[in-house]
């Protein structure tokens, strides 16, 4: 079985989905004109956005991954850069040129695991942060615990942690993780991660098949 620990729903008959948490929205204020671009590694930083009805300028935005650039174009953003790296350091190593003489907003998690903020004050950018969310381990009671074998797609981090605090680990799961620092999560659980060629959750459901059917021959 193929279980998927995730913010969002995902409707398919052969995967389970394990909402574990939730996001919260903090109030802020930010007037977009005052700045030259704006970073942006989750849709929830667009969705941050709109919670606080910040008025559109439309100023040049640095995205993370497909489904981030694509929730920019959405909120009405028309000078995106996509990544070509969706993990968290080689995204900042990717733009910090493309940085330098800008004015940069940075609205982001509470708690990240790339701290990409320092790495762009380190390196001359002049950038203001706002914490834009957080995101909230729930515990369910209506929630069973996967059974033994099967195959488990995480999505981040924090879905990794809400994941075992909710129900440990069983060594006989498969892991699969959208990126290379929700791999590392699992490190101290799981020996084989197996990391998505790009961070989507196409590319999660795809390998977590692949997966499930070698393991059926």
């Amino acid at each position: 079985m193929i279980y998927l620990v995730s913010n969002t729903p995902y409707d398919d008959k052969d995967i389970v989905w394990l909402n574990l948490c939730k996001i919260r929205f903090f109030n802020f204020n930010v007037n977009l004109n005052k700045f030259d671009a704006i970073i942006v590694t989750s849709k929830n930083s667009i969705n941050a956005l709109k919670f606080n009805s910040i008025a559109l300028t439309d100023i040049l935005v640095f995205a993370i991954g497909k489904a981030t650039a694509l929730a920019c174009k959405e909120f009405g953003f028309t000078q995106i850069y996509e990544a070509k790296n969706s993990h968290g350091d080689e995204f900042g190593a990717e733009i910090l040129e493309k940085l330098n003489g800008k004015k940069v907003l940075f609205i982001k998690a509470k708690e990240t695991v790339s701290n990409l903020d320092i790495y762009f004050s380190q390196n001359g950018i002049d950038i203001i942060t706002v914490d834009g969310y957080e995101n909230l381990i729930l515990n369910p009671n209506d929630i069973k615990k996967p059974e033994p074998n099967s195959t488990i797609i995480f999505t981040s981090p924090m879905n990794t942690r809400a994941f075992i605090q909710n129900f440990g680990w069983d060594k006989s799961y498969q892991a699969v993780a959208i990126g290379k620092a929700t791999a590392a999560a699992l490190s101290s659980y799981c020996d084989n991660v197996m990391v998505s060629n790009t961070q989507n959750l196409k590319s999660c459901i795809e390998l977590a098949n692949n997966i499930s059917l070698s393991s059926q021959h």
